[in-house]
């Protein structure tokens, strides 16, 4: 019965794995050439297998990290501090391809954000045997929709886009094995496809890749996604949330 339910969690991800698995080969070919700076992983990611807890409103959450977005100088210059950090960073087309849009959003002006991370279980799908039991959480999913619904209706906020950038480039001691998605209005291809952002370390190389930002797909209970926790008196984000149609993406 485990290994049916299983099989289904893996085939219901083959579209993820496709993109995954090969920059994690990647990953691995390189780790030879990791510079000795590259700091080693200091916290430990969330064990799947532990029961989640239910997030009541945002003020209640520990505010995991605190980074500043804005006052950039545009792609070229996170493309080069991308080339040159003290990590390889692994950047996918997909990702590469949004930072070059013009309507990739650069803020002007320098914000603090104060940055969570919750599973799409934290966020209040599925019961507590679902969250126990690898055959029960195997069948909870949840459309990025609803998750971005949820989130913002206990009061957290759709990240800018530029956080996945920053994130990328000062998030240098990320475990292996962990992946964290900006939750995010994603960015529109050339080819109109939605693209949202994700930090990664499948191996050595640190990751910045992009995912499917449609509002429809649907994710795993154990996924896990970057918020901004408000502060008060403040939008820090400025993103309103429109989930539907060709209004969600920039174009």
């Amino acid at each position: 019965m485990r290994q049916a339910v299983l099989c289904g969690v893996f085939s219901r991800c083959v579209s993820w794995l496709a993109v995954v698995l090969p920059i994690v080969l990647y990953s691995v070919h390189a780790s030879g050439q990791t510079p000795a700076t590259c700091p080693t992983a200091v916290r430990t990611p969330v064990a799947s297998a532990a029961p989640a807890q239910t997030v009541s409103v945002a003020s209640e959450n520990q505010i995991w990290k605190t980074i500043t977005v804005g006052g950039s100088k545009g792609v070229n210059a996170v493309r080069v501090a991308m080339e040159t950090a003290p990590c390889p960073i692994f950047i996918g087309d997909d990702a590469d391809e949004i930072l070059g849009r013009p309507s990739f959003p650069f803020l002007k002006q320098q914000v603090e954000l104060d940055l969570v991370i919750l599973s799409v279980f934290e966020l209040g799908f599925g019961d507590q045997d679902a969250r126990k039991e690898v055959e029960l959480g195997a069948h909870v999913e949840v459309s990025l929709r609803d998750i971005y619904a949820r989130a913002v209706s206990l009061g957290f906020e759709l990240c800018p886009a530029e956080v996945g950038p920053v994130l990328r480039l000062q998030y240098l001691d990320q475990p292996i094995g962990e992946f964290l998605h900006i939750a995010m209005k994603p960015v529109a291809r050339y080819t109109g496809e939605l693209v949202n952002l994700t930090v990664g370390r499948g191996g050595i190389d640190l990751l910045f890749v992009g995912g499917n930002g449609d509002p429809d797909v649907m994710h795993p209970g154990v996924i896990q996604f970057v918020f901004v926790r408000p502060r008060p008196n403040t939008i820090a984000s400025g993103i309103p949330l429109r989930l539907s149609g060709g209004d969600l993406a920039k174009r």
